[in-house]
């Protein structure tokens, strides 16, 4: 299911070029290497950097389920992929 909605996103320019989570070819490695270019061009140009770090386990079951539905539909998914997930989330 989940690349059935991968394609969709991707074919569509829907997803984030930050997203790291759920993505081939992206991992928690390229995603720490991000953040230490931007903390070191920072420092560079002489900025203050300050920094947060959460890991989110288990983000996916708290998700809100209507938010990720009502998206599906802004995103104009096709309607057989966004019955699919209804039903799985019930």
């Amino acid at each position: 299911m989940i690349n059935r909605i991968n394609h969709h996103l991707y074919s569509r320019g829907h997803m984030n070029e930050n997203q790291f989570g759920f993505r081939p070819q992206k991992s928690t490695i390229d995603a720490a290497m991000v953040v230490i270019e931007f903390v070191q061009d920072s420092l560079f140009a002489g900025d203050v950097v300050a920094l947060l770090s959460l890991d989110v386990q288990g983000a996916f079951d708290a998700a809100w389920w209507p938010a990720i539905l009502k998206e599906m539909r802004d995103c104009r998914s096709p309607k057989n992929l966004y019955k699919h997930t209804k039903n799985y989330f019930t």
